[in-house]
């Protein structure tokens, strides 16, 4: 059996979409997976247990049947915070290797997904990912970001930390214009350093997208219409507070995009839903008229109705975006596809040990 654990140089870096893409591409090899986050930060109620929202999601895309409990054993809560820094700790590593245990029963891989950053997060509670990697004898894959040369720091920063469990790293969301000169330069310069970079994806549309319903969640909203187009994924936001004339020529050019406007705004609203929009957000809680409403059923483009006025509900979005998780099947297929075309993976499970 070979255990790989899955970090990055720093947060939201895309371990849990390499995590699942990889997940995909050794179920379609035959291979009996497995997948754990022993420390997780993003707790969820799920089954009557408290677990980690990226454990319930990737159970369900790769069809896991391990226990909730045992593939997300200890998520950090304030509850636990508060413990911990009271002195009031537990035996966490024999709480990791006992979950480890139940789900590795059986499996060809176990995939084990990181937190945070293997620089830094872990070290509160003695759990850094260099000594969880130990625990469990996994090797280490390193997902970095690129945008700027400050990601190098971070990177090397993560090779001393882990060491010799590092095979290597994915560099992903690379923008398309620093894609040759981190292929020509910083990629060789790597490997200089003795770390080994098995591919660089380049920062997709679709992988940044977020769905219908997770906006409707940040935003508090109601979705007035089309209800079976929540999964739908939105590229790119517009805001509607020009002149009808000005949006209408705006919104032709920004294709899968959510406009934002108020609920009173009739002509953005019309405008909108002429063009290339997946979601209308219509702000300070002023229902749309039934016109728009009709439209809107016919062309299947969901409304969301938000008591938030338009420039709080662009800052929710904006801070939303920094963050966003996984939540779509889409982003799954679009992330296999990516790490097929991008990344060496002959190279990459050979440095793992997996035939």
């Amino acid at each position: 059996m070979v255990t790989l654990y899955v970090g990055s140089s720093e947060t939201f870096a895309g371990k849990s979409l390499i995590c699942m893409a990889l997940g995909s591409y050794l179920r379609q090899m035959g291979k009996r997976i497995a997948y754990i986050k022993p420390i997780a930060v993003l707790p969820t109620r799920a089954q009557g247990l408290t677990v980690d929202e990226d454990v319930t999601f990737i159970r369900e895309a790769l069809q896991l049947d391990d226990p909730l409990e045992a593939m997300s054993p200890i998520v950090i809560t304030p509850e636990l915070i508060d413990r911990i820094f009271a002195g009031q700790t537990e035996d966490y590593p024999a709480q990791i290797l006992a979950a480890f245990e139940r789900v590795a029963r059986d499996k060809d891989v176990v995939l084990v997904g990181g937190v945070g950053s293997v620089v830094s997060t872990g070290l509160f509670m003695g759990l850094p990912a260099s000594r969880v990697a130990d625990l469990l004898g996994a090797k280490v894959l390193v997902v970095g970001r690129v945008l700027s040369e400050r990601c190098v720091d971070w990177i090397l920063s993560a090779r001393e930390l882990v060491g010799d469990r590092l095979i290597g790293m994915i560099l992903n969301q690379v923008p398309w214009g620093e894609l040759d000169h981190v292929t020509r330069v910083v990629i060789p310069y790597l490997a200089t350093q003795g770390i080994e970079v098995f591919g660089a994806i380049p920062r997709d549309e679709v992988l940044q997208a977020t769905t219908v319903a997770e906006l409707a969640e940040v935003l508090s909203a109601q979705m007035l219409c089309c209800p079976g187009h929540e999964q739908e994924l939105v590229e790119h936001f517009s805001v509607g507070a020009m002149n009808v004339e000005s949006a209408l020529r705006y919104f032709r050019r920004t294709p899968n995009k959510a406009v934002i406007t108020g609920g009173d705004r009739a002509d953005i609203q019309l405008a909108a839903l002429e063009t290339s929009t997946k979601c209308i957000i219509a702000t300070g809680d002023l229902h749309p008229n039934a016109i728009i409403l009709a439209r809107a059923e016919e062309r299947g483009i969901p409304i969301l109705l938000t008591r938030d006025d338009t420039l709080a509900a662009v800052e929710r979005i904006e801070s939303f975006l920094g963050r966003q998780r996984v939540r779509s099947p889409k982003k799954i297929t679009r992330a296999l596809d990516l790490l097929r075309s991008h990344v060496a993976l002959d190279r990459l499970l050979a440095a793992a040990g997996i035939a």
